[in-house]
Parts: C-alpha cells; sequence; structure tokens
C-alpha cells in the first residue's frame, strides 16, 4: 500500500516538474527569439527593454533549466538530442526568416557567417559522438 501511494506522489510530482520544465523551455526560446529579433531590427522593436535585461533574462532561465533538468538516465540524454536538434533547426529558420524580413544582424549572425557554419559543424559533430557513446 505504501509503495502504491509512493508511486502516485511521486508520479505527481514528475507531472509537475515536466510541466515546469516544458515552461521554462518555452521561456528560453521565447527570450532568444526577442534577442534574435532585437538584434535583427534594434530600432523597430523592445525600445524600453534592453539587451542586457534581455540576456540577463534568458541566462537566469538557462540556469533555471539546468537545476530542474538534471540528467538522471538515459532517456534525458537522448531526449536532450531532440531538444538540442530542434533548436538548432529553430535557430537556423529564425535567421531565415528575419533576413527575408529585411533585417540584418547587427553583430554578424547570418548564414554568410562562417563561424555560424563553423560552430554548427562542432556542435552536430559533439552530437555524433555522445549519440555514439551512449549507444556503444
Amino acid at each position: 500500500m505504501q509503495l502504491l501511494v509512493w508511486k502516485i506522489i511521486n508520479t505527481e510530482e514528475m507531472g509537475n516538474k515536466m510541466n515546469l520544465i516544458t515552461l521554462v523551455r518555452i521561456g528560453i526560446f521565447l527570450l532568444f527569439s526577442g534577442l534574435m529579433i532585437f538584434d535583427y531590427f534594434p530600432k523597430i522593436v523592445f525600445n524600453d527593454m534592453s539587451k542586457t535585461t534581455m540576456t540577463i533574462g534568458i541566462i537566469a532561465v538557462v540556469i533555471i533549466y539546468m537545476v530542474i533538468n538534471r540528467k538522471t538516465d538515459e532517456d534525458n540524454e537522448k531526449n536532450s538530442f531532440i531538444g538540442e536538434a530542434a533548436f538548432i533547426l529553430y535557430t537556423l529558420v529564425l535567421i531565415g526568416v528575419l533576413t527575408l524580413m529585411g533585417g540584418k544582424s547587427t553583430v554578424g549572425i547570418s548564414f554568410n557567417n562562417p563561424i555560424l557554419w563553423f560552430v554548427l559543424l562542432l556542435t552536430i559533430v559533439d552530437m555524433t559522438l555522445r549519440y555514439r557513446k551512449i549507444n556503444a
């Protein structure tokens, strides 16, 4: 009986934790999107909010996410690959959309920047090596 009660309580805690993790992930995407929009269109949007405030906000949300979502098993590791791939794809699509809308990055984030492609290549190599290590 106690085991059943413990499983129910643990399941409820996991559900609440998953909801919180989902909200934090959404917050990361929104703050990141805001920073990218602010970079591509600095005079149009966010006149009242500084880049520093948004940067501090995204760092705080990422730290909270890291504390909440500590890796404990292989499932989390495999899910992190999906999350990383989704974030990379989202970033590339966001850069494309903002460029098509006529924006120009003030810090040089664009498809013409070789550093972007180098970092993307390093990320893909790292993800591939970690994936092989997990499945070995």
